[in-house]
């Protein structure tokens, strides 16, 4: 929630808009699934529930700040993010990244590092945690 109380704070010094995206990654729930096509779908329900749950938290701590609306798109995350910033068209983007290193950037890959290198505006990433002192 790092991530969106910077953009929170952002828009609301410049009295704008933000919109809130959670992108139901198709790679996940075919990982989630086994690879099994029958289970896909209830992976992608899985995983609409959570988006919901996620886009909820987040307007109801953004919403009396800042003009909010959400997008949840389908597919993969850099390119939805990346289609969705030039639809509408977007002034910045802020998003939030785990941080994750070695094997586990390898598999997972890192969204917020393709969309630094795809963005077509600026793009700030956000820790999602503190970092250690």
């Amino acid at each position: 929630m790092r991530a969106l109380d910077f953009a929170v704070e952002l828009a609301s010094s410049l009295a704008a808009e933000i919109v809130v995206c959670h992108v139901l990654d198709l790679s996940r729930a075919a990982a989630m699934s086994g690879g099994a096509a029958q289970l896909v779908e209830e992976s992608m329900e899985l995983l609409r529930t959570e988006g919901k749950e996620i886009l909820g938290r987040a307007v109801a701590r953004a919403g009396a700040k800042v003009r909010v609306s959400t997008r949840v798109p389908e597919g993969a995350p850099v390119e939805q993010i990346e289609r969705l910033a030039a639809e509408l068209p977007a002034t910045f983007i802020v998003l939030g990244s785990h941080g994750r290193t070695g094997l586990d950037r390898l598999l997972m890959g890192s969204v917020a590092e393709g969309v630094v290198r795809a963005a077509s505006v600026p793009a700030m990433v956000v820790p999602c945690r503190r970092a250690s002192a």
